[in-house]
């Protein structure tokens, strides 16, 4: 027997012997339960840092420079919708207005008479025309003036709560003085980012458009009264964060 042929055989009773070990110590197969996955609605919840603003905030100027007569209202004061705020001293503009409606009198009398002269072939219809175009700047002028009159009134433009006055009864102010501003805290909006990754996985889980509910936490950690609904979705991403704004809207009485 050549040392080829040993080789080979010694190579077979390994094997076989290998063979025989394994089936003489068999592996024993473990015993498992067989359950079913439990399928349920998930509700995911997402923090953010949100700015809150107003339904409405409105600064409230001077149209009219002058001294400011009375103050008709506090600061932290809930007023009405018309409701008179501010009066600046009306006399000088209350004059102008006289002036002006004397002007137009004035002005109606001088067409009636040029009027009888044109008809009398004594005057032509050119000086007609320029009376009657004086006329009509005299009505603007009066018109004007009505209106500065009535700018020494100053109105809340809707209901809402004074916000710090910044100038007392007998203050100068000038035309466009910031006097104060005005709140309507009816609702409030709250903005805040999301990535555009949520974004896109926020409309991926909504082909519908179905509005998100979202809730408020004061700075008290107490969550706000009413819930709120995300109203509205900035087109763009910022290029530099990536980041898109959302605002909600949250009722704050019922």
């Amino acid at each position: 027997m050549t040392i080829l042929q040993r080789c080979i055989l010694i190579g077979m009773f390994t094997g076989m012997i290998a063979c025989k070990s394994k089936k003489e110590n068999p592996v024993e197969v473990g015993k498992f339960q067989i359950t079913s996955a439990l399928q349920a609605d998930t509700s995911v919840n997402k923090e953010y840092v949100a700015e809150i603003q107003s339904i409405q905030n409105v600064e409230i100027r001077a149209k009219v420079k002058g001294y400011i007569e009375s103050v008709n209202a506090d600061e932290g004061q809930h007023v009405s919708s018309g409701q008179l705020l501010f009066t600046i001293r009306p006399i000088e503009y209350e004059a102008a207005l006289l002036k002006a409606k004397a002007e137009v009198k004035k002005c109606e009398l001088e067409v009636q008479n040029v009027k009888i002269l044109s008809e009398k072939n004594i005057v032509s219809k050119t000086e007609l025309s320029l009376a009657l175009a004086k006329l009509d700047q005299a009505k603007s002028e009066e018109t004007l003036a009505e209106l500065y009159v009535t700018y020494t009134k100053i109105r809340a433009p809707f209901e809402g709560i004074i916000d710090r006055l910044k100038f007392k009864q007998g203050s100068l102010i000038d035309e466009g003085t910031l006097l104060t501003s005005i709140s309507n805290n009816r609702d409030v909006y709250a903005y805040f980012n999301v990535s555009e990754v949520e974004y896109l996985d926020f409309k991926s889980r909504n082909p519908n458009n179905n509005k998100m509910t979202a809730g408020l936490i004061l700075a008290n950690n107490q969550p706000h009264q009413y819930k709120g609904q995300v109203e509205t979705i900035e087109s763009e991403f910022d290029k530099n964060t990536g980041r898109d704004r959302k605002s909600a809207r949250l009722n704050s009485s019922h």
